[in-house]
């Protein structure tokens, strides 16, 4: 039986490997181009209080009006033209489906740990 700290050493360790991982790598690199780029955090940010506040009236019921819908494209157009965000989004992508794949190959092992007893009770 694995004790608390050999869990927490191994998840440790875990992490520095997927530091290394090149996924990682380029998502490191990517904030710290998003992080001095203030143009491109300003339009992300622009965009996402507009996209907010569409999702706000649409769960009122209230209708987006064909002006609202323009802006959203010209928004859309801005961020696809802006290199820095759309590098943001292919690269955070890949980082992400990294992290996906890692946590499901923890999650089988422990899942069928989990679900062994319970379906033991069911029978």
């Amino acid at each position: 039986m694995a004790t608390t700290q050999e869990i927490l050493d191994a998840a440790a360790k875990l992490g520095k490997l997927i530091a290394t991982h090149d996924a990682a790598k380029k998502y490191e690199q990517v904030l710290k181009r998003f992080s001095e780029d203030v143009d491109a955090q300003r339009l992300l940010s622009d965009m996402n209080r507009f996209t907010d506040g569409l999702a706000e009236k649409e769960a009122k019921g209230q209708p987006i009006e064909v002006s609202e819908k323009k802006q959203m494209a010209a928004f859309q157009e801005k961020v696809m033209q802006n290199a820095v965000i759309r590098d943001f989004q292919m690269v955070q992508m890949d980082y992400l489906d990294l992290m996906r794949r890692v946590d499901q190959a923890m999650a089988g092992p422990a899942e069928s740990k989990v679900a062994a007893p319970a379906a033991g009770l069911s029978g």
